[in-house]
């Protein structure tokens, strides 16, 4: 296991304002979807759920609420879920926006992108809100891993056998149903190599997806929980 440990609130904890807000912003681009979504889903329209996402992530830097957060006992996830309700019981929707630079451009973009994505998913508007949070939270840290991977095999010059393997892997890992003759043409591989190459994507993807994971947890045997649990709810997709 990566020794990291809840490597985005030590940084939201640290004395350096820049590097506060430079952990702010990863944790905006990161999981503003699925939080997002429990906003959309608990009756908020889409410009109340815009301005509060804003708020709160504001909110919980500017009262040091995760100088509070004990991570060995609770996990990122949970303790956002916590934070958010709290928020909402009190939050009112103001017509003067207050402006902010604390967040970066970059990040409010990602919120403001995020009721398209949100009338596009279709299960987003059927699940309960509090499973559509953990959903879209495994989908997050997924698109983040995969993303990761993906620029790892692209800097080796292998992007188009991560790009003909990704189906595989986000099927659940086996050839199954894929060609892999097709596949093995087409990447001009023998059928052994692609399994070994598949193989090795693998190992890759389980890899990254624990240090995804151990970045909001402390230690290993609450990433491997927390491995297990987000795979649940993943498979009741």
């Amino acid at each position: 296991m990566p020794t990291t440990k809840w490597s985005l609130i030590a940084k939201l904890r640290d004395s350096d304002g820049q590097n506060a807000r430079e952990a702010l912003d990863e944790l905006c681009r990161s999981y503003h979807y699925p939080i997002y979504c429990q906003m959309r889903r608990r009756g908020l329209a889409h410009h109340d759920a815009q301005d509060a996402l804003h708020e709160f992530f504001l909110k919980l830097l500017r009262l040091d609420t995760f100088g509070l957060a004990d991570s060995e006992k609770g996990r990122l996830r949970t303790f956002l879920m916590v934070a958010l309700r709290r928020f909402l019981a009190t939050w009112h929707h103001s017509e003067k926006r207050r402006e902010s630079h604390e967040v970066s451009i970059e990040a409010l973009q990602a919120i403001f992108g995020a009721e398209q994505r949100f009338q596009l998913d279709e299960s987003a508007h059927h699940d309960s809100p509090d499973l559509l949070y953990d959903r879209q939270w495994v989908q997050e840290i997924m698109n983040h891993v995969l993303t990761r991977i993906r620029a790892n095999y692209a800097a080796k010059g292998r992007e188009r056998v991560f790009d003909g393997l990704r189906p595989v892997l986000v099927s659940g890992g086996s050839f199954g149903n894929h060609d892999i003759e097709g596949l093995s043409r087409a990447l001009n591989m023998r059928p052994g190599a692609l399994r070994t190459a598949l193989h090795r994507l693998l190992e890759d993807y389980r890899e990254e997806l624990r240090k995804e994971i151990l970045k909001t947890v402390e230690n290993r045997e609450m990433a491997n929980q927390e491995f297990s649990e987000l795979m649940d709810v993943f498979r009741k997709h």
